[in-house]
């Protein structure tokens, strides 16, 4: 396996230690002027690093440059989502590799398979998901994993490419779910659906996950948790998430807090 290029460890410089952290924030979705408010209501919050995946042409660049402008608050993941997959040509790819070698960028994300919508065709997701989780592998780099609907096809994409790190985000799999990804050496997303009066399936999921496994997210500006719901969603609320899962977990939250700080740091920080 290629490790990541030299030096690319050491630009990483962690604000925090042993804080709660929102492993999934779209924060380049959100407008220009609130996106530093919402660091600052985060902080606040006791929440004091974000990870800001990329979806695409729209912000790959966006995303780099926001992990190099907070440094330390927040780290970037780039990809291309699967909505997007039919629009990752060879120029796309060469801005995607390009672009890993950013300081901030600690994943290759978010990437997967989505047959929900289907907004690319099955075979492009699939050819797309397959190049970026051999990129992922050369880079030595973990990835940041998107699937709905998919399941099957999306555990086959990862066992043709073993020895992927990453995270499942955002859940919904429940426990035997998690048996198959944890199985495959990958950490779990927990999101604000974990706070929703049916998310049964998702308080299992997150009940399951094996200590040293498990991430809290927000998903931002999606999934706003219990009782934000039907609002625009913040790495602020990642609390909220916390709070939730930490019961369901039967934990302090303070010990949530370091279970999830320590395993964010083993999967995005640490030195492959």
């Amino acid at each position: 396996m290629q490790q990541r290029a030299s030096g690319a460890s050491t630009r990483i410089h962690y604000a925090g230690e042993g804080f709660l952290i929102d492993s999934h924030a779209h924060l380049a979705m959100f407008p220009e002027p609130e996106r530093r408010a919402a660091l600052e209501r985060a902080g606040e919050a006791g929440v004091h690093a974000v990870l800001v995946p990329a979806t695409g042409r729209e912000d790959l660049e966006l995303v780099a440059e926001l992990a190099g402008l907070h440094e330390g608050r927040v780290f970037a993941a780039i990809g291309f989502h699967p909505h997007e997959a039919a629009t990752c040509d060879a120029a796309w790819k060469r801005r995607v590799e390009r672009l890993l070698e950013s300081p901030g960028v600690v994943a290759v994300g978010e990437i997967g398979l989505d047959y929900h919508y289907d907004l690319s065709a099955r075979e492009d997701q699939r050819a797309v998901f397959a190049w970026q989780l051999g990129l992922a592998r050369e880079r030595g780099m973990p990835v940041v994993l998107h699937h709905r609907e998919a399941w099957e096809d999306f555990l086959a994409a990862l066992d043709a490419v073993p020895g992927v790190r990453g995270v499942a985000h955002s859940f919904t799999e429940g426990e035997g779910g998690v048996i198959e990804v944890t199985g495959r050496g990958l950490f779990v997303g927990i999101s604000g659906m974990v706070t929703f009066p049916r998310g049964d399936n998702v308080r299992e999921a997150a009940k399951a996950v094996p200590t040293g496994r498990l991430l809290v997210e927000t998903d931002s500006p999606y999934l706003a948790p219990v009782p934000h719901r039907g609002k625009r969603n913040e790495p602020a609320y990642v609390r909220l998430v916390a709070e939730t899962v930490a019961r369901v977990r039967e934990l302090a939250v303070e010990a949530l807090e370091a279970e999830t700080d320590a395993a964010f740091r083993g999967l995005f920080l640490a030195a492959p």
